[in-house]
């Protein structure tokens, strides 16, 4: 199971409204990427889900994938 990021990523903070961002930990099914394949701490890995979920809600992101 390869990472997405080779190397440490440092970031310090997931905003919702940056979509781009948070659509690399997004597999092509709409499930958010597990701890292992993204290289992120417990907390970062809370934020980033945290982030992820608001910006379905405000549709900047798809709940599923339509493929």
């Amino acid at each position: 199971m390869a990472k997405i990021f080779k190397h440490r990523t440092d970031v310090a903070f997931f905003d919702y409204k940056d979509f781009k961002t948070l659509q690399r930990y997004v597999n092509m099914y709409g499930q958010i990427e597990s701890r292992k394949k993204t290289g992120l701490t417990e907390s970062q890995q809370r934020r980033l889900s945290i982030a992820i979920k608001r910006a379905r809600h405000v549709a900047l992101l798809a709940f599923v994938s339509n493929n």
